[in-house]
């Protein structure tokens, strides 16, 4: 199929009066306003289109390897993806897909889904300076990259410096979209800033209002300086709306960032970037999460240019870390009784410690522990027999942190 493009809103716009506007101002709004903060921290993701096993391997780059992944192979622990297209994708049978299986599996398992806009199609749109123009601008957009395939948002990546009148319309728009996505709107839209700058640029601040999240892309950067970074957004956002990002290796990216590597161990994990970026807080704050770019890539060393499917070992890890440094219980371990009815496994979080507390007539209480593996897997044998009407409760936790809500066994004889 072809997908919609907005090149021919220009004309769309021609009956519009041409009447340069007055300077748009910025946006209405409280910094500290939380409205679309999430209880618990975010975990966010880039997902390159032109990787996707629905579009030719040579769409955006002369590897031979076919493409391997889906994009609803995410894991559930990402919270938002991002469809970043950047490649010669417009034929493909990716967008078809997209909207028929790709966004519907995703919403099942809890992940929302954004497009992602570069600041050029903002700031250098063929229209006139006046709010009737930033609006029906506005409208056209989520009507072209939302709407047609049932997703929940926009995400705006700004990696220039608007000036001039490239400024203004890009306010303009920003506080047109606004309106219809992300906080301002009260609808459930969200609506993302994403960028490798400082909170303190002239288009930042006239925009922040409308905001649902900030992404900054901190790619090899470290935490060293994170908190002089976030002060020059806190006067706009919530700490609840900031999220800082890491990218993995690219195929043939001649800049090695060393933000994540190979496959996720919680051994050497926290000398990563990625690592300190999921751990990281503001100064008596919580941040909105963390996000990873070309999570295709989660598994890869630099230099490592091969297509190959991917287990996700660092989004789901990272994501467990995060909610650890924030204050948040693991989910519960997975559990089951083996035919033995003395050997209980499952999965849990790489890493954590696993505690079974066995109660119920006929046995006084005891407990038992193990560590998880680095794939998670755990494996417990009990002092004696689980028999009925027993109970064996299953959590995990991190260190001191909280212990998971728990997964419970017993033993079933209907069920041998």
């Amino acid at each position: 199929m072809k997908r919609t493009t907005a090149l021919g809103l220009g004309a769309l716009l021609t009956g519009l009066l041409a009447a340069v506007a007055p300077p748009a101002t910025a946006a209405t709004g409280s910094p500290a306003s939380t409205v679309q903060c999430e209880a618990e921290p975010l975990t966010m993701a880039y997902y390159r289109t032109w990787r996707d096993v629905t579009v030719p391997e040579s769409a955006n780059s002369n590897l031979p390897d076919p493409n391997v992944t889906r994009m609803s192979d995410l894991p559930p622990e990402v919270d938002v993806a991002m469809v970043f297209d950047a490649g010669d994708t417009a034929d493909a049978d990716y967008w078809d897909v997209l909207r028929d299986e790709y966004v519907p599996a995703l919403h099942a398992q809890g992940t929302r889904v954004v497009y992602t806009l570069w600041i050029d199609r903002l700031a250098k749109a063929d229209i006139p300076l006046t709010e009737d123009a930033y609006r029906a601008y506005a409208q056209e957009l989520v009507d072209t990259f939302v709407t047609p395939y049932g997703l929940d948002g926009i995400d705006i990546d700004v990696e220039s410096y608007p000036t001039g009148d490239d400024l203004t319309r890009a306010i303009g728009v920003f506080n047109a979209l606004g309106e219809i996505i992300g906080p301002r709107s009260g609808s459930d839209k969200l609506f993302l800033y994403d960028s490798n700058q400082s909170g303190d640029t002239p288009l930042f601040e006239a925009v922040a209002g409308n905001m649902s999240f900030v992404l900054l892309q901190a790619y090899g950067r470290g935490t060293a300086g994170m908190q002089s970074t976030w002060s020059t957004f806190a006067d706009d956002i919530a700490p609840c709306r900031f999220l800082p990002g890491f990218s993995f290796p690219e195929e043939q990216d001649r800049t090695h960032w060393g933000d994540a590597e190979g496959i996720y161990d919680p051994a050497t994990a926290p000398s990563y970037t990625a690592y300190k970026y999921a751990t990281w807080q503001p100064e008596g704050a919580v941040k909105g999460g963390f996000f990873a770019y070309a999570v295709d890539r989660d598994g890869k060393v630099w230099g490592d240019d091969s297509i190959t499917p991917t287990s996700f070992t660092w989004m789901k890890n990272l994501s467990a870390v995060q909610d650890i440094a924030a204050g948040v219980a693991p989910a519960a371990p997975t559990a089951r009784l083996a035919d033995d009815r003395v050997t209980v496994s499952g999965i849990g979080a790489p890493g954590a410690e696993v505690e079974i507390s066995v109660t119920g007539p006929g046995r006084h209480p005891s407990t038992a522990t193990a560590t998880t593996g680095i794939d998670g897997s755990w494996s417990i044998r009990l002092d004696r027999k689980l028999t009925v009407p027993q109970t064996a409760a299953v959590t995990q936790h991190f260190a001191d942190g909280p212990a998971s809500d728990p997964a419970f066994v017993r033993f079933r004889p209907m069920d041998r």
